[in-house]
């Protein structure tokens, strides 16, 4: 009798079964009462994001966070399901410039407005173009994440956060972290991300980051440059593996010689999927017919 080479095997059996993993998103929304600052994602907008945008996220999976206060939960997978047991913890540097995060005694100020930053006065990229990445400032009712944000409420601070309760896994983290003061420019921000046991400190200091350039393109060019999500331009992607019980941290550092406090705009936090059940049992069953 003929039977399928076992690549064929594996290839008919798992066609068509999605991978599946419990993503987490967050965005950072201001509390300013300027209502072209809310910033709550929208749902034309809520696949406009860089998880999205590389497929690491499926377009079905639009359920984010919208946070504008420090109370996280409860919180939500991108799929819409509750993340029960999964909390976020915010903090800031109790001292410029140490790399340590304290998270007994937050300074942060929720209430950053979307301004211009990380382009030139001329460049009113946000206020313009229905097509950016940072939405249509045009229209107050539509927002994209990345637009508002959170920064760290005293000079040349960093910002940051723990999540606990996590599955243990690989994980993509995707940041979007733009300096959201009108008058910067080119203000680059370092972000740093890591594993370890939950802890009320967070030292970044010896880690090397992942930066995120927030270039100023020339005047006029605003209506391309930012309607395209590049690494390493308007986002960053850190890969950070979880064991049973560990936490994750996550650091937003200004880089000099610009701005030199953090910002934080939105995370996405992809699950890298494990062998699913069937791709375990089929392995078995190719085991069987060799």
């Amino acid at each position: 009798m003929k039977t399928l080479p076992s690549l064929a095997l594996f290839v008919a059996l798992t066609a068509g079964v999605p991978a599946t993993a419990a993503n987490l998103m967050l965005n950072f929304v201001s509390t300013s009462t300027n209502a072209a600052a809310a910033g709550n994602v929208t749902p034309d907008y809520s696949t406009l994001s860089p998880g999205h945008a590389t497929g690491a996220i499926a377009g079905s999976q639009t359920t984010w966070n919208n946070l504008n206060s420090t109370a996280s939960g409860p919180l939500k997978y991108a799929d819409g399901s509750n993340a029960a047991g999964v909390n976020v913890t915010f903090s800031s540097e109790a001292t410029a410039g140490s790399g340590i995060l304290s998270f007994t005694s937050p300074n942060l100020n929720l209430s950053a407005l979307y301004g211009s930053g990380g382009g030139l006065a001329t460049n009113l990229y946000l206020n313009k173009d229905p097509l950016s990445i940072y939405g249509n400032g045009n229209n107050s009712s539509n927002f994209a994440v990345g637009r508002a944000g959170w920064l760290a409420g005293a000079a040349n601070t960093a910002i940051g956060m723990r999540v606990d309760g996590l599955a243990a896994s690989d994980y993509l983290i995707y940041v979007m972290a733009r300096n959201t003061n009108s008058n910067a420019i080119a203000a680059p921000i370092n972000l740093f991300a890591s594993a370890a046991s939950s802890s009320n400190t967070f030292n970044f200091s010896g880690l090397t980051p992942a930066q995120q350039a927030n270039s100023v393109y020339p005047a006029g060019d605003d209506t391309t440059a930012y309607n395209s999500f590049i690494q390493g331009e308007n986002y960053v992607v850190m890969s950070v593996s979880l064991s049973p019980g560990q936490s994750l941290f996550l650091a937003s550092d200004g880089a000099s010689p610009a701005e030199l406090r953090g910002f934080l705009n939105a995370v996405q936090i992809v699950a890298v999927p494990e062998p699913s059940a069937l791709l375990l049992s089929t392995l078995g069953l190719l085991a069987f017919v060799r």
